[in-house]
């Protein structure tokens, strides 16, 4: 069971793997000089139960009955993704006397490591039943797509911010060069698997679809290079702000990557198939690489990065202050996500609950404080998906972010 366990666990990492972006540590220009540190990770389902998901972040045996579970929940279109990052920002302002303008500058390093899939009832059943049992059928697999991403950036800051009023706008930009360490794109538009009523054959066909694959073979950390710009506008005074962003504008040039453009059908014969797990014994030993079935060509490649879209608004009220988080992400299998909060305005210490809704996931609940200490140093800690824990059957996504904002004038 062990070594089942370990096939299952590589083709889900080979057609999918891994937070919802919903931390409100937002780096926002407030006339001092900051310190902002982020991290998150996580990931989510819209139909995967995350007592499912749990066999492979603490790993155990998937037993019937769990699997039956899940594939009463699967819908015809199914989302599964999430994301491992970290970051650290320094951002300064530089005010001339008599002005009501500062000057915004800084930078920052960061690394992120991202996934997401979007995949059909039959291929979880595939996945995880074998093809046997759905012997003289015809597996649907249109509309899958698998996206991985891993890269590392520094990236520079510089801006604008306008007092009038009481009223502070500011306005600033990060251009950002990016080190990619992996990326694998596996889209099939139209795709669907036949299994003989014997076992004798297996066929696969593939139309209208492609598949792009950074380069495996080597060891070297720089794998392509590329470049990004963020935009940033905020609006804020006393008691309220209003922060819009996009992020990620741009890409990456991969070298050595290896692309096909798949319209073919697959034939395995002359074997005997009981699942699908056996074609990396049987099959793919024989083939010895996947030019031996797929007509791939070399290139060096650009290809873009997910874009994020974020509108954040937040208000003050005497002992309680809400805010609101909309954030869609382009270029990726993602769906809009809103999420709103509420927490009581303490002094030192501000708790609070938040409700979301969407991005690879659907409903869910999470808690989160921020600890203000000697008004210099901010601690943010907390989870989108609480219900992830407490019940892993009833919820799809776990998730956990922690940050720190040190003023250092």
């Amino acid at each position: 069971q062990t070594n089942r366990m370990n096939k299952t666990l590589a083709i889900i990492f080979t057609f999918s793997v891994i937070i919802i972006k919903g931390q409100n540590n937002f780096l926002l220009p407030d006339s001092s000089n900051q310190i902002l540190m982020n991290t998150k990770g996580g990931l989510a389902s819209s139909s995967i139960p995350q007592e499912f998901m749990n066999k492979f972040i603490f790993p155990g045996f998937i037993d019937e009955s769990l699997k039956d579970a899940a594939s009463l929940r699967m819908k015809d279109e199914n989302y599964f993704g999430g994301i491992l990052s970290g970051n650290i920002n320094v951002m300064m302002h530089d005010q001339n006397k008599g002005s009501k303008n500062e000057k915004i500058y800084g930078f920052g390093f960061g690394t992120n490591l991202e996934a997401d899939l979007k995949f059909s009832k039959d291929l979880f059943d595939l996945t995880f039943y074998g093809n046997k049992a759905y012997a003289n059928k015809t597996l649907n697999l249109n509309n899958t797509s698998f996206n991985s991403l891993a890269y590392s950036y520094v990236e520079f800051s510089f801006g604008q911010s306008m007092i009038n009023k009481k009223m502070k706008s500011s306005i600033w930009a990060d251009l950002g060069f990016l080190i990619g360490h992996g990326n694998t794109s596996i889209d099939f538009e139209k795709g669907s698997l036949f299994t003989e009523e014997n076992g004798d054959y297996l066929e696969i066909n593939l139309s209208e679809s492609s598949m792009f694959l950074s380069d495996t073979t080597s060891t070297n950390f720089l794998k392509g290079l590329g470049a990004k710009a963020d935009l940033y506008y905020s609006l804020q005074n006393r008691n309220s702000r209003l922060f819009l962003s996009t992020e990620n504008i741009g890409g990456i040039f991969w070298r050595n990557i290896a692309s096909a453009k798949l319209d073919t059908t697959l034939n395995f014969e002359g074997i005997e198939i009981d699942n699908i797990f056996q074609l990396a014994d049987s099959v793919w030993s024989e083939a010895g690489s996947i030019d031996s079935l797929i007509s791939t060509t070399n290139s060096n490649t650009f290809r873009k990065i997910p874009v994020d879209f974020s509108a954040y608004f937040r208000k003050n009220l005497s002992l309680i202050y809400f805010d609101v988080l909309a954030r869609y992400r382009l270029f990726a299998n993602y769906t809009p996500y809103l999420r709103t909060g509420l927490n009581f305005n303490f002094r030192n210490i501000k708790p609070g609950v938040t409700a979301s809704y969407g991005g690879y996931s659907t409903f869910n609940f999470g808690i989160n404080t921020d600890i203000d200490l000697f008004n210099t140093l901010k601690i943010q800690l907390g989870t989108n998906n609480i219900l992830g824990s407490i019940v892993p059957n009833s919820t799809s996504a776990i998730d956990a972010y922690i940050g720190m904002r040190l003023r250092i004038n």
